[in-house]
């Protein structure tokens, strides 16, 4: 199916708050190829505690990461090792400091806070996306890099970027796709679909095929 068939049935959901020059050139692309574009406003909602989750995860996940595949020969097993693994060589190992491991090291959450905090946030990821896609029966909304990856994490909504174009400095941008859980067949077709229709992908120089 080319492009543009797919595109004419989509409702893609795009957020007017982003000044963003080569974003609007998206929105038209997909306006060109026949998809319904619906703007929305950013809901004023909050993450609250998101970086201690992120704290706390990484307290007991890395531990079970490396019990499962680091090797024999690694000489540090979870966070207070890697922090005292740092200070025998400073200047080296931890040359701008280690201030975010020591700060999860001195997280210590309960079970029961941990998973109010994570209900918490599920609950306002969800919030965040919900009503805006449902009010207008949409398939995905549209966003820049990792702009709103954070709202998409703790809902458990999957997300994809693919190339949306480069800054005057050459900087590349992408074009992140989020819908609802199940939705990543949607999505991959979506993106495929807008870089078909886009042809901002570029292979790098002297790259060898």
């Amino acid at each position: 199916m080319k492009p543009e068939a797919f595109l004419k049935e989509k409702r893609l959901g795009y957020y007017k708050g982003y000044d963003d020059t080569l974003y609007v050139l998206a929105v038209q692309a997909f306006k060109k190829a026949g998809a319904t574009l619906v703007e929305l406003k950013r809901p004023e909602i909050d993450l609250p505690q998101f970086v201690r989750v992120l704290n706390l995860d990484m307290k007991t996940d890395l531990p079970a990461y490396i019990s499962k595949y680091g090797s024999d020969k690694l000489s540090v097993k979870d966070l207070n090792e890697i922090t005292t693994y740092n200070k025998q060589d400073s200047l080296v190992r931890m040359p701008y400091g280690q201030k975010l491991l020591y700060g999860v090291l001195a997280d210590s959450a309960s079970t029961e806070e941990f998973t109010a905090i994570k209900d918490t946030l599920e609950r306002n990821g969800r919030q965040f996306f919900d009503e805006s896609i449902k009010t207008n029966n949409l398939d995905a909304v549209l966003s820049i890099n990792n702009y709103m990856v954070g709202y998409a994490a703790v809902a458990k909504y999957p997300a994809i970027t693919v190339p949306m174009g480069y800054k005057e400095t050459n900087q590349p941008m992408g074009l992140t796709f989020i819908a609802p859980t199940l939705s990543e067949a949607k999505l991959l077709e979506l993106a495929f679909a807008y870089e078909q229709i886009s042809k901002m992908r570029k292979t790098p120089v002297d790259f060898d095929e």
